[in-house]
């Protein structure tokens, strides 16, 4: 990332990501001052490639190629609004152990195209006084997206998350946070299920596996159940955050104590809060030198039959 590109004021953000499930090569290009009022205007270009084999969800592959333009506009220091239009092309790569709700969109078992031109809007209240370490403050976002009735795919999505920060006693803070989403498709086509919800890991339930919570199929030929993912999704956080015990006053640790709950519904299904999971555990968040890290113990409290779970989780360079 660069703020200022070339001393033009541009930001300018390049990605390159060669992992076993995705591959992901992107640019985006940002002028934060489009206009004298401080509209932002952002081009995207970006190629991505998923493997979903080495998970424990339904197994498919897509590659996917695209690009958008997007604008932001702020209504004051704390509020704002952003709107955008993309175009995607998708090639969808199936099997004959891929799930029957898969071969159903596509229309066979080997796979099928599906491009789509994208319109996206979102509001955002933000807070915080700190973007990465926050001690009081709250952040609310409203986002949604539809594709236009002009090419292969008809759906929606919307979702909304508040988080909400109080120091309440010197450098201890309790966080709650909560987000539901909700995503169906429209004109008589069938929902994309690669635009699925999924949970579970560092950044929902902790303590379950990667994306493993909710609806699941069965592999004909193994016998094991994988997660096919839904389009609902519910997820709640309460958490402690305090300071390393000797490391009071660095800002670069934080240790937490935490209760998740949440899951993912498909579309037969409505939200059933008999159905959410469950965790507690203990975590370490750096600020390292490669990036914002976070090490997680967490035990599943109500876990099911078929729940993939893993007590010990570790995530390298995402935002917390």
């Amino acid at each position: 990332n660069q703020n200022n590109f070339l001393g033009t004021g541009n930001r300018v953000s390049a990605q390159v990501n060669t992992g076993k499930v995705n591959t992901t090569y992107s640019l985006s290009v940002t002028d934060p001052y489009f206009t004298p009022d401080g509209v932002s205007r952002g081009f995207d270009v970006y190629r991505r490639d998923v493997n979903t084999s080495s998970l424990n969800v339904a197994s498919y592959n897509t590659s996917s190629y695209g690009g958008g333009v997007r604008f932001g506009i702020p209504l004051n220091e704390r509020d704002g609004i952003n709107f955008g239009l993309a175009a995607d092309f998708t090639t969808v790569d199936l099997n004959t152990q891929s799930p029957t709700q898969y071969q159903k969109f596509c229309g066979n078992t080997t796979g099928c195209s599906s491009n789509s031109v994208v319109a996206s809007a979102g509001w955002a209240h933000d807070t915080r006084d700190n973007i990465m370490f926050t001690t009081n403050g709250v952040l609310q976002k409203l986002s949604g997206e539809i594709s236009l009735p002009i090419l292969d795919l008809n759906y929606y999505k919307i979702d909304y998350k508040q988080a909400w920060f109080k120091n309440v006693y010197k450098d201890f803070t309790f966080m709650l946070n909560g987000e539901i989403g909700y995503a169906d498709s429209y004109g008589n086509k069938n929902y994309p299920f690669f635009k699925n919800y999924f949970m579970g890991g560092v950044n929902s339930v902790r303590g379950y596996d990667n994306g493993s919570l909710g609806p699941k199929d069965i592999d004909p030929i193994t016998g094991q159940d994988f997660a096919v993912g839904g389009t609902k999704r519910l997820l709640g956080n309460a958490e402690l955050f305090f300071p390393v015990p000797g490391l009071k006053d660095s800002k670069q640790f934080r240790l937490s104590a935490f209760v998740d709950g949440g899951n993912v519904w498909g579309t037969e299904s409505g939200y059933s809060l008999s159905d959410l999971r469950y965790s507690a555990g203990v975590g370490i968040s750096w600020l390292s030198p490669f990036g914002p890290l976070k090490l997680v113990f967490a035990k599943p409290l109500n876990s099911k039959d078929g729940d993939n779970t893993q007590n010990l989780q570790f995530q390298l360079g995402s935002q917390f």
